[in-house]
């Protein structure tokens, strides 16, 4: 049990603490933050996204191309209320972590749309957290809830930030806030599970698991969790079939926790 115990929390830290595990999402009925970010739209949707939205091009892997058109655009056009904050994104995603820093600050500096400086705020706490400035990135987060408490993102991201640290309820609490009514999204549901099942209540944490996708279980961090369930729960099989099933990411914090768990599969089926 102490080695399961240990496992839950080596667990949660890889799949919270990596950007590498592949969360995109090619059904929009199934992200509710599609509205406010593009980080899980998969190729599909990037492809059938709206060509005025110039920013698209970055998650597409056209990041350099599409910051010289931003230049380009500068001279002709001038700067929109965007203008900043998508440069910033561009450079996020390709990991570059201060300028696209650098870029969030000039939106706070030159834009006083209270959603956009949320946005940039967001983003800013993501950066922090890159750097384990947990305290730091956290006040970022809240300073963004603060100025659009509509949005999903910034709560969503702090979600992630309470169940890193063990603050279930916490996390809980955010998770159920009007914002996430009325939606479906897999990695809500994961991280409410997520949630419950380190708190000890299987049957809140079924329900949840229960709501994703059955196709998503083939993802690495969700698979690995929910075997981890599964063995709590006393259904070696099942926790052997899901295992058996997954994609392996190549994370190598997910590859090491998921051979872990393999051999205390293991050995429970040659106990039975």
């Amino acid at each position: 049990m102490k080695t399961i115990s240990f496992i839950f929390a080596l667990m949660f830290f890889a799949s919270c603490s990596t950007s590498r595990i592949d969360r995109k999402i090619e059904d929009v009925t199934w992200d509710s933050l599609a509205d406010e970010s593009y980080l899980r739209w998969g190729e599909t949707r990037l492809t059938k996204a709206n060509p005025e939205h110039t920013v698209v091009n970055c998650y597409k892997g056209e990041a350099q191309e599409t910051l010289d058109k931003y230049k380009r655009d500068y001279i002709t056009k001038g700067q929109t209320p965007y203008y900043w904050l998508h440069i910033g994104n561009c450079y996020f995603v390709q990991d570059q972590w201060s300028k696209a820093e650098f870029f969030y600050r000039m939106t706070l500096d030159e834009t006083k749309v209270p959603t956009i400086k949320s946005i940039a705020l967001n983003n800013l706490g993501l950066i922090s957290f890159k750097y384990e400035q947990w305290e730091k990135g956290k006040e970022y987060l809240r300073q963004s809830m603060a100025l659009a408490p509509k949005f999903k993102v910034p709560r969503y991201n702090m979600s992630q930030l309470y169940l890193q640290f063990g603050l279930y309820d916490k996390a809980i609490d955010v998770l159920s806030e009007s914002a996430f009514r009325g939606h479906k999204d897999i990695d809500v549901y994961f991280s409410l599970a997520n949630a419950y099942l380190y708190k000890g209540d299987l049957k809140t944490a079924s329900r949840y698991f229960n709501m994703i996708p059955p196709e998503h279980f083939r993802r690495e961090d969700i698979a690995a969790t929910y075997a981890l369930y599964l063995i709590r729960q006393g259904d070696v099989k099942g926790a052997k079939e899901i295992m058996n099933a997954r994609d392996r990411s190549d994370v190598p914090e997910l590859t090491a926790i998921s051979q872990k768990i393999e051999k205390i599969l293991s050995q429970r089926m040659k106990e039975e």
